[in-house]
C-alpha cells in the first residue's frame, strides 16, 4: 500500500512539474501586484483587532415574590424559551441518599402535576410540538420550556405548575431509581470515567460533596417523601432566576410571567450555605494506583485543588494553561504527545470553579510499557513553564482564548443562560468583557509568576490506571504507590436475626434432608455437570430466545456457551480469569464479572449441599413460609468472610430446593433474585429441576428449560481456559 501511495505521490508531483513548465510565465511582480501577494507563512498573517462585544441588553426585573426575570427579545423565529435557574443542587443532598437530588429533578418531569400527570403532560407536549425539561445537577437545578409563540401561555402555566406542584408519583420514582442503579451498574465499564469520577475523589475526598456518588445503599434508601422535602426546602419563587427569549413584546411577556409565575407565594425558607471543601483536600500530593487488567493503555492524571473564576490570578493562570495544555499548539500536544509520542491524547485545564474552588488536571492517555514515562514527560513541562515563555506563546494563548469568545454568545439562548449565571453566582452581568479585557492585560511575567506558585509539582496528586504487569517501570519508583478500590458496594440485604443453636442445628439438618432428597451419596461425588438446553430472557416488552450450554466445575471454573440472534456467545471462567468471546473477538472480563462467577459457584445448590457443613458458613433455619404455592421451610446460608447469602427454601413434603433468594446482577443492575424450580429428574443418581424460572424484584426475567444433563462429564481445564 506504501508504495502505491509513493508511486501516485511521485505521479501527481511529476505532473504538477509538467504542467507548470508547459505554462505561461508570470508576469513581473507591480507594486500593486505585490501588496496582494500571499505571506510566505502563515506566522506572518496579520488580522484587524476583534470588535467589541456587543450583548443585548436585557429587561431586568424582580417579582415582588422575590424571583428575579430577564428579558431579551428575538424575533428571528415564532418561538419562546423559558429557562428557570433554581438555587438547589446534589451538594445539598444527604449524604447518605446520594442521588436524591437527580431523582427528584427527573421525576419532576416524567411524573407530571396533580393536574397534568407525566404521561398525559407528554401527549400535550406532543400536540404542541413544545420541549419541557428539568432536572438538577452539583450546583444548581432548572426547569425549561420551549414552545411556539402562540403556545407561550399555555407554556407558561405548564412551567408554574411542574415548578409548584410536581406529583412525584411511585411509579416514576421506581422507574428513576432502576435507572440510576444501571447507572451504578455500568460505572466501571468506562476507563475514563472512571479516572475522572476517582481523581475528583481524590482530591476532594469520596465523602465530599463535591465527589461523592450514588450506590445501591443510597438509592434504595431514597422515598417519596425525601422527593417532596427536596424539593419543599429549595423550589420557592425567591431561589429562581428566570429568562426568557424570543419572538415576544417584553411589556406583555412580563404582564404574562406577573400573571403565573408571579402569584407563587414567597417560600421563606434559608437557603444553605456553600458547603466547603475538606481542608485535607488541599494537600492529597502522591502517586495513587487503578489496576486494571482488561485494559491496554493508561490514563494518567495529575492536579491538585485550584481557585475561583473571581480569584486575581485566574486570568494568568487561564493563560499560562493554554500555553501549557490548552490547545493543539500547547506544549504538551507539542513536546509530549508530537514529540516523543507518548500520548493518544494529552492536555490540562484550570477548572476553576464559580463559588467553591475548583481544580487544575494534566492529563493523557498512553500505552501501558510508556506509562512512567508520560507521567515525568508532562511533569517536566509543567516545571518548565515557570522558567520561560516565549511571545509567540504568549500571543498565542490569548489570541485562542480571546477568539473562543465568539462560542460563548452564538445565540440568544446562549447569552440568556450566561446573564443568569452571572446572576446565580454572584458575577457582574458583564463579567465576560470584563473577563476579556483582563485576559488581554496578561503578560509574561504574569504567567511565569502564577506558574511558579501555583503549578508546582511537589503538589501533584497522581492516579494512574493501567495494566501495571504492563508499565515500563513500577510506580514505586515514583514513590509511595496508594491503591485505589473501584469495587461497587452490593446492595445491602436485610439482615436476618442472630441465629439460635437451635435455629443452626435445624437449619444445618434440613440441608442434610435435601442433600439425601436429591441424591445422598451421588450428591457428594458430583465434581462438574454439562446442563443443555434453552432459555427465554425478559427485556422489557421484549423477549430473546437461545439455545446454550453450562458446564460447572463446582472447584468454580465454568463455561457458558450461548447461541442468540447475535450469533454465539462464550463466557468462561478458569478460577483467575474471566473471559468472553463473540463475533467481534474474545476480550477480558472486568474484576467485577469475575467477583460475579465467584458469587454463582457459592449460589450453586450442589455446592452448598456438599459444603455447608465445612465450618466456614453459618447457616439458619428460617421457619415454614410458601414457595410456588406449596409449603416449605427455609434456610440460610453465609458466608461472613466474603459477606455473601443466599436463602434455600424446601418443598416441606419432599425437602428438595423449589426456591432460592439471592442478591445479584440479572442483565442490568443488582437486585433481588428468586430462581423457581420444578420438573425434577433423576440423572446418574442425582436429582435435578429441568425447569427454572427467574424473577428479579418481582418481575420475571428468564425462563430456563433443560434437555439434557450430563453428570461428570470430565471436562478438561484447558476447556475453561480464555482462547
Amino acid at each position: 500500500m506504501r508504495s502505491i501511495k509513493k508511486r501516485l505521490y511521485v505521479g501527481l508531483v511529476l505532473a504538477t512539474v509538467a504542467l507548470a513548465q508547459q505554462a505561461p510565465k508570470p508576469a513581473p511582480a507591480t507594486p500593486k501586484t505585490a501588496a496582494r501577494r500571499p505571506p510566505a507563512s502563515y506566522k506572518d498573517l496579520k488580522f484587524p483587532p476583534m470588535n467589541k462585544i456587543t450583548v443585548p441588553e436585557p429587561v431586568r426585573f424582580q417579582l415582588p415574590n422575590g424571583m428575579t426575570v430577564f428579558l431579551v427579545e428575538d424575533h428571528e423565529l415564532p418561538m419562546i424559551s423559558v429557562s428557570a435557574l433554581v438555587r438547589t443542587g446534589s451538594r445539598w443532598e444527604p449524604a447518605d441518599k446520594v442521588g436524591l437530588a437527580s431523582i427528584t429533578g427527573t421525576v419532576m418531569r416524567t411524573g407530571g402535576t396533580a393536574s397534568r400527570p407525566g404521561d398525559q403532560l407528554d401527549e400535550e407536549l406532543d400536540r404542541l410540538g413544545a420541549i419541557v425539561e428539568t432536572g438538577i445537577g452539583q450546583d444548581s437545578g432548572g426547569a425549561t420550556v420551549s414552545v411556539l409563540k402562540e403556545d407561550i401561555d399555555t407554556g407558561l402555566t405548564i412551567l408554574a405548575d411542574i415548578l409548584q406542584n410536581p406529583a412525584f408519583p411511585e411509579d416514576k420514582i421506581t422507574l428513576a431509581k432502576i435507572r440510576m442503579r444501571e447507572s451504578v451498574a455500568r460505572r466501571n465499564d468506562d476507563p475514563g470515567e472512571i479516572a475522572s469520577r476517582e481523581f475528583r475523589r481524590i482530591l476532594f475526598g469520596k465523602d465530599s460533596p463535591y465527589a461523592r456518588v450514588p450506590e445501591y445503599a443510597t438509592i434504595d434508601s431514597i422515598t417519596r417523601d425525601d422527593l417532596v422535602a427536596f424539593h419543599r426546602q429549595f423550589f420557592q419563587p425567591e431561589n429562581v432566576i428566570l429568562g426568557v427569549w424570543g419572538d415576544f413584546d417584553a411589556a406583555e411577556m412580563r404582564a404574562k410571567i406577573e400573571n403565573t409565575l408571579g402569584k407563587w407565594a414567597r417560600g421563606g425558607r434559608p437557603q444553605p450555605p456553600v458547603p466547603d471543601i475538606d481542608p485535607a483536600a488541599r494537600n492529597r500530593a502522591g502517586i495513587y494506583a487503578i489496576n486494571k487488567d482488561d485494559v491496554n493503555q493508561s490514563r494518567v492524571l495529575m492536579g491538585f485543588i485550584g481557585g475561583k473564576r473571581n480569584d486575581p490570578d485566574y486570568y494568568a493562570l487561564t493563560v499560562a494553561n493554554t500555553i501549557l495544555g490548552g490547545g493543539f499548539s500547547s506544549r504538551l500536544m507539542n513536546h509530549v504527545r508530537a514529540d516523543q509520542g507518548l500520548a493518544y491524547s494529552v492536555g490540562s485545564s484550570w477548572a476553576a470553579g464559580w463559588d467553591r474552588p475548583g481544580y487544575f488536571v494534566a492529563s493523557g492517555a498512553t500505552k501501558s510499557e510508556t506509562t512512567v514515562k508520560i507521567i515525568n514527560a508532562i511533569k517536566a513541562e509543567i516545571q518548565k513553564l515557570a522558567e520561560d515563555v516565549t511571545d509567540d506563546e504568549l500571543a498565542r494563548a490569548k489570541d485562542a482564548i480571546l477568539k473562543g469568545f465568539a462560542f460563548e454568545f452564538d445565540s440568544t439562548g446562549e447569552i440568556v443562560r450566561r446573564l443568569m449565571t452571572y446572576e446565580y453566582f454572584g458575577y457582574p452581568s458583564d463579567y465576560l468583557q470584563r473577563y476579556r479585557d483582563n485576559i488581554e492585560k496578561v503578560t509574561k511575567a504574569d504567567v511565569l509568576r502564577v506558574a511558579k506558585q501555583y503549578l508546582k509539582t511537589d503538589n501533584l496528586a497522581i492516579l494512574v490506571l493501567g495494566r501495571e504487569k504492563d508499565f515500563d517501570q513500577p510506580l514505586t519508583a515514583l514513590g509511595e504507590v496508594t491503591p485505589i478500590d473501584i469495587s461497587i458496594p452490593a446492595p445491602a440485604q436485610t439482615p436476618l436475626a442472630a441465629a439460635t443453636p437451635e435455629a443452626e442445628k435445624k437449619g444445618r439438618a434440613l440441608l442434610a434432608a435435601a442433600r439425601d432428597a436429591m441424591g445422598g451419596a451421588a450428591v457428594m461425588s458430583v465434581k462438574d455437570y454439562t446442563e443443555t438446553g434453552s432459555m427465554n430472557i425478559s427485556l422489557g416488552e421484549n423477549e430473546i430466545a437461545m439455545q446454550r450450554e453450562t458446564t460447572q466445575s463446582l472447584t468454580g471454573k465454568v463455561l457458558n456457551k450461548m447461541q442468540t440472534p447475535m450469533g454465539e456467545m462464550v463466557q468462561g471462567y478458569d478460577g483467575q480469569v474471566a473471559w468472553m468471546q463473540t463475533p467481534q473477538g474474545t476480550r477480558e472480563l472486568p474484576a467485577s464479572q469475575k467477583e460475579e462467577f465467584d458469587n454463582s459457584l457459592f449460589r450453586e445448590t450442589l455446592w452448598l449441599l456438599q459444603n455447608f457443613d465445612s465450618g466456614s458458613l453459618t447457616v439458619q433455619a428460617l421457619g415454614q413460609s410458601e414457595a410456588d404455592g406449596k409449603p416449605a421451610e427455609g434456610v440460610a446460608v453465609t458466608d461472613p468472610e466474603r459477606k455473601r447469602q443466599v436463602k434455600l427454601y424446601l418443598d416441606a413434603a419432599t425437602k428438595l430446593p423449589v426456591k432460592k433468594v439471592y442478591t445479584a446482577a440479572f442483565m442490568g443492575p443488582p437486585g433481588e433474585i428468586e430462581e423457581i424450580y420444578s420438573d425434577y429428574r433423576e440423572v446418574s443418581g442425582v436429582k435435578l429441576p429441568f425447569k427454572t424460572q427467574v424473577f428479579q424484584n418481582g418481575q420475571k426475567r428468564a425462563e430456563q428449560t433443560t434437555t439434557e444433563l450430563k453428570i461428570n462429564p470430565g471436562v478438561p481445564n484447558s476447556a475453561y481456559q480464555k482462547p
